[in-house]
């Protein structure tokens, strides 16, 4: 019975650190940058923590035609969020790009005929 509660807690144990090991959330040393995105209904959601409010920009760009399809530059937010509708692009592979400062963090996404799927944040 004892190895029984053992192994269900070492169990236990490995699946929650497993789970938090991907990370959701992406933030780099020298800057505070935190992006968050999820497929949701209706395209891509992502979230914008910003906690100085300096200026940011979020771009999309087709690495197809590298041509830039989505510019906006966020000011005095410390959180923001967009819905980018991906039912709109043509298939292939983007960039979506957030920059505040000297930090890029960068995530590929890729549309095909079976939807989008996205990299993590890097």
């Amino acid at each position: 019975m004892k190895n029984l509660i053992l192994s269900a807690f070492a169990f236990l144990f490995i699946a929650s650190a497993t789970a938090m090991a991907a990370p959701a959330v992406t933030t780099t040393a020298g800057e505070h940058l935190i992006v968050r995105s999820h497929m949701a209904e209706g395209g891509l959601e992502v979230m914008i923590a910003n906690l100085e409010q300096e200026t940011a920009t979020v771009t999309l760009t087709s690495l197809t035609t590298d041509r830039i399809l989505f510019n906006d530059r966020i000011r005095k937010h410390n959180g923001y969020s967009y819905n980018i509708n991906l039912d709109e692009l043509h298939h292939g592979r983007y960039i979506l790009a957030v920059r505040k400062g000297k930090t890029v963090l960068r995530q590929v996404i890729l549309v095909n005929s079976k939807g989008a799927v996205c990299s993590e944040w890097k």
